[in-house]
């Protein structure tokens, strides 16, 4: 083969290179920075209008190995949990001969009214015992912690409250900065709830939000991380999912093939000419 029958296949190889990693790779993927979309609250009891149900429980069975409290941490299956406790080793003080600590987190129907504000989400059980049932206690010098995630995830201010003897009590709660999320340290377990100061809002003003919010939705979708945004209808010629006009991806095709049919009659035409 000549110089110039090598050149003209070897380009137009490489052309059918491109073109097929154009065709298998389309576009890069996109990438989403910033801020992560919540996910949308779940009540056990959803207030109207339009609220998510289906607020899940957790529970485990953890083995305590040499009778020493292991590291325990049970969270909600939500994405950005909405209940969580966590101990760390030799957190928990364990009744004489506990071979496991069993830890259930559950969404509960709230009973009271707190006197300092109202509740912002769902009520939930932490129940930490040993095999036999028997309830298991931290001291406090252990820092054990509960987590909690408020319904609103802009809340300016609230506190972690456990129900005891019918009245809410606060806590030391302090917010996480991210998604309403609020955080308390304790050394029993029970009945707690996000609560917020200032009176429960109305029925009209939630609707009034909710469908703001469902305007806003409408205006402006909002991107997930992982899924493209959907593109907005136009009359523009079709395009192929690389955002390329239809015609094009054949159209290379094709001058690929004739490029690599010339360098191959370029070459047979050299032979015989002794070149």
């Amino acid at each position: 083969m000549t110089r110039r029958g090598a050149t003209v296949s070897a380009l137009g190889t490489g052309m059918l290179v491109i073109l097929a990693a154009r065709l298998l790779v389309p576009s890069a993927p996109p990438l989403y920075d910033g801020v992560v979309p919540l996910e949308a609250y779940h009540w056990l009891d959803p207030p109207p209008p339009g609220q998510h149900g289906g607020a899940k429980g957790a529970a485990a069975v953890i083995p305590v190995p040499g009778g020493k409290s292991p590291f325990v941490a049970v969270a909600t299956p939500e994405l950005e949990p909405q209940a969580q406790m966590e101990a760390p080793p030799e957190g928990l003080t364990l009744p004489p001969g506990t071979t496991t600590i069993k830890v259930s987190i559950e969404p509960i129907p709230g009973e009271g009214i707190p006197t300092d504000g109202h509740i912002d989400g769902n009520v939930y059980r932490f129940t930490v015992t040993d095999q036999s049932g028997t309830p298991i206690t931290a001291p406090a010098s252990a820092e054990v912690s509960i987590v909690l995630r408020a319904a609103h995830p802009t809340l300016p201010k609230a506190t972690i409250e456990r129900y005891v003897d019918g009245t809410w009590q606060p806590s030391n709660a302090s917010s996480s900065d991210f998604g309403g999320t609020f955080l308390a340290t304790v050394t029993d377990f029970g009945d707690f709830a996000v609560v917020v100061p200032g009176p429960a809002p109305s029925t009209s003003s939630s609707a009034a939000a909710t469908a703001s919010s469902a305007e806003s939705a409408t205006a402006a979708p909002v991107a997930t991380p992982g899924v493209p945004p959907t593109p907005p209808a136009s009359n523009t010629a079709a395009t192929d999912d690389s955002g390329l006009p239809g015609w094009l991806l054949p159209a290379l095709a094709v001058l690929a093939l004739g490029v690599i049919t010339i360098g191959y009659r370029a070459t047979r035409h050299s032979r015989r000419k002794g070149w």
